[in-house]
């Protein structure tokens, strides 16, 4: 690359890196949670149960996550 091309290469990486990060905190949108339920190791066996019990479908879906 010629030394301009460096420079724009920098600064395309650098925006892209930047749109990455920006758009991470919008994984979800703003009312996710009002149709949606967190499940942890302390509410997942009586959420599934629920669901079993009313004859309703349940879809898990699991997501790496840091933490």
């Amino acid at each position: 690359f010629q030394p301009d091309q460096r420079d724009r290469m920098a600064l395309f990486r650098a925006a892209l890196a930047a749109a990455v990060v920006a758009g991470a905190g919008a994984l979800y949108l703003d009312d996710h949670w009002d149709y949606s339920t967190q499940l942890t190791d302390d509410n997942f066996d009586a959420t599934v149960q629920k669901a079993i019990d009313s004859d309703k479908t349940l879809f898990v879906r699991w997501i790496a996550s840091q933490g």
